[in-house]
């Protein structure tokens, strides 16, 4: 009956005083809130988190450039203390995009029984400027068994990025460098650690503030987790900071001419093992689908003939803006040139 309907004259918070005769209500979204309902906020973020794949164990979503993995602590008015980016961060948007897990909350003592988590959470992280795939888990387990594979370097990342110059990397025969499209390796130790990247040229333009007139598209493979180490090894060991770099471009004059799109950096290839798929319930379940490769969108689960290990790998096109930029570049050469 609507006439029993109380009317709420204001929004409160948390911190109001309630009075004797007060009524109190408590507003929430219907439908599919896949974490609402265990009383996390349920709020549209400002920004879009393409969700590339999705099962009940795990997710790989594509984060925006610009957009923060986490925030910082929150003070009594919902803000994040100390400058920090309150809501609006990949953590918090995930439960708006994701979808409700099929799987039982209830305890259990068996391994394999996967235990829902109040929200999705990433097992990983990539820095502000940086676009491009998160692996998300949706289970303790899955948590478990995918933060391991980052840990132990197991999940293989794929980075791609533009760079001022052309990348130079001294061989193995320390008397020539290596310019070419096939693999090098960058053993380059980072505060005092080891530091590994693979990385390769696959394209290369004209541009008229680039070092030494040229922009290069590279692929970037890192074998190890440092603070900054892509950024920092194509910088110091190539001589060829990413484009946008505002910490390791020296901000002499061609990178600072080259700043104004922002960081060109993106995870766009992702492969690791499936969290449930290779358990013995998991295994049963796999093979019931009676197929050796399942295609999702942008991402594939296969069988390992050689391990017999279920696999996921993801990857994705570059942000628009790699290809306008690189084009642009290219472009404005030519009409200078010919002008």
């Amino acid at each position: 009956n609507a006439s029993l309907t109380p009317k709420f004259d204001q929004i409160g918070k948390v911190i109001m005083r309630v009075y004797p005769g007060d009524a109190i209500g408590f507003q929430r979204r219907a439908g599919s809130d896949y974490y609402a309902m265990q009383g996390v906020p349920y709020r549209s973020p400002p920004f879009d988190v393409p969700v590339v794949y999705e099962d009940d164990h795990m997710a790989i979503v594509n984060k925006p450039a610009g957009v923060v993995m986490y925030r910082a602590e929150s003070g009594q008015d919902g803000k994040a203390r100390g400058g920090g980016h309150g809501r609006d961060t990949l953590l918090s948007a995930l439960p708006y995009y994701l979808k409700p897990s099929k799987l039982a909350r209830e305890e259990s003592d068996e391994d394999d029984k996967p235990q829902n988590l109040m929200r999705p959470q990433p097992v990983h992280r990539l820095d502000r400027p940086v676009s491009g795939l998160v692996v998300v888990a949706k289970t303790r387990k899955a948590t478990q068994h995918l933060s391991k594979q980052f840990e132990l370097r197991k999940a293989r990342k794929t980075y791609t990025a533009i760079v001022n110059g052309c990348p130079q990397q001294l061989t193995s025969n320390e008397n020539e460098s290596s310019s070419s499209y096939e693999w090098n390796t960058i053993d380059h130790d980072l505060d005092e650690k080891t530091a590994i990247t693979e990385w390769r040229s696959i394209r290369k333009v004209k541009s008229l503030h680039g070092k030494d007139g040229q922009l290069t598209l590279v692929e970037l493979k890192p074998k190890t987790g440092r603070y900054h180490q892509l950024r920092r090894h194509m910088a110091w060991v190539c001589s060829s900071p990413l484009v946008g770099d505002t910490t390791y471009d020296k901000a002499d004059e061609s990178a600072l001419r080259l700043r104004s799109r922002g960081l060109f950096l993106c995870s766009n290839a992702v492969e690791l093992e499936h969290p449930f798929y290779n358990t013995p319930a998991g295994r049963e379940d796999w093979i019931s689908l009676g197929q050796r490769e399942i295609r999702h969108g942008d991402a594939l689960l296969w069988e390992d003939d050689s391990t017999g290990t279920v696999k996921i790998k993801a990857k994705i096109e570059l942000p628009q803006k790699f290809e306008s930029f690189l084009r642009r570049e290219n472009e404005r050469v030519d009409k200078f040139a010919s002008g």
